[in-house]
């Protein structure tokens, strides 16, 4: 499948994957439709209709990686990985270092993240709406893929 970039004709798909996979944390319509042509933003997908996303922000030297988001019916393809790869390769020639936010309790997320690298630094109390908390997690340096399997052909940034 082919990396590419997400727009507002995928809103409803991205909208219904955010309830599957996020629950009450989802993002709203508006939070997704102020992704699209944000400056400094990346929002990349895989699959027509969409199968998985990635969003993120490659701002001020730094990327803040927003959200990974798998369809469940999609799971276990290496959909999160080869989007991960793609946001780096898009990020690196504006960004020097990765940082993200999960919650404590989701320890999948927990072994992808750490499985590629990003070191958890910290937490941040009561970050999500139901008052877990959040790790926060570093990459740096921040490194595009490397390998020609890695290396995804994406559209420019916005």
């Amino acid at each position: 499948m082919i990396v590419r970039e997400v727009g507002p004709a995928d809103l409803p798909r991205i909208l219904e994957m955010e309830a599957l996979c996020f629950g009450a944390e989802a993002w709203t319509p508006a939070m997704v439709a102020e992704e699209f042509g944000r400056s400094g933003g990346i929002f990349l997908g895989v699959g027509q209709p969409l199968q998985a996303y990635a969003c993120g922000w490659a701002i001020m030297g730094e990327l803040h990686l927003l959200q990974i988001a798998v369809h469940p019916d999609a799971r276990r393809a290496g959909l999160a990985t080869r989007l991960h790869a793609a946001l780096l390769g898009v990020a690196a020639p504006r960004a020097d270092c990765g940082w993200l936010e999960v919650k404590v309790d989701n320890a999948a997320a927990i072994a992808f993240y750490e499985r590629l690298g990003w070191v958890p630094i910290g937490r941040r109390p009561r970050y999500y709406a139901d008052g877990n908390d959040a790790i926060v997690f570093r990459l740096s340096p921040l490194r595009p893929p490397t390998t020609p399997a890695q290396r995804i052909a994406t559209s420019s940034p916005r």
